[in-house]
């Protein structure tokens, strides 16, 4: 887990939408990744590339849950509303997450938290790798995927890869734009 974290911190540094979020402290962003780390194993979603390099973090949405899950997501969510976001930005990030929630179907499908790859791994094959083994797991589980990025050249590597932005959702208050993103299972694979 500490290796993820620290792929995670090295990775997410420069995330407009998770440094609005957090108000960019040290400590609040250290706990959204715990944060999406934790919900990602508990969901079966957490994958950490063998070089260790890079984190894949992932879960099905719109599937039933147990009852202890359940109890175990609220008090994810708890812990993110308490320690993640900036007391001051509250009802302004349950405005922008109201508004994702909006524009996001609510059909089954594979979400994407994270996929993240440490800045000194300068070779693109992890990346590679990553977006290969969330693609096999769509195709699997013959699901979409959904994805959301405040990184504009991240949404041109998505796209590149198949994805296709099918809403956006402009932070005013951030001053920054999030891009929505799907891709279904259905697709050809993407190129290289």
């Amino acid at each position: 887990m500490a290796i993820a974290l620290e792929v995670l911190r090295k990775a997410m540094k420069e995330n407009p939408n998770l440094l609005w979020m957090t108000g960019g402290g040290r400590k609040r962003l250290r706990n959204l990744y715990s944060f999406c780390l934790k919900m990602a194993i508990l969901c079966q979603g957490a994958y950490l590339h063998a070089n260790t390099k890079g984190v894949l973090l992932f879960y099905k949405r719109g599937s039933k849950s147990t009852f202890r899950n359940g109890i175990k997501k609220i008090k994810l969510y708890f812990f993110f509303i308490i320690s993640v976001i900036d007391v001051f930005k509250l009802f302004k990030v349950c405005k922008v997450q109201a508004l994702v929630k909006e524009k996001t179907p609510s059909i089954p499908h594979l979400y994407c938290l994270i996929i993240a790859v440490s800045p000194e791994e300068k070779s693109t094959q992890t990346i590679i790798e990553l977006r290969d083994f969330l693609f096999e797991q769509s195709k699997k589980q013959q699901l979409p995927i959904y994805i959301q990025t405040s990184v504009r050249r991240n949404k041109v590597l998505f796209e590149r890869y198949g994805f296709e932005c099918y809403d956006m959702v402009q932070n005013t208050s951030g001053d920054y734009t999030l891009w929505l993103l799907k891709r279904d299972y259905e697709k050809r694979d993407a190129i290289a």
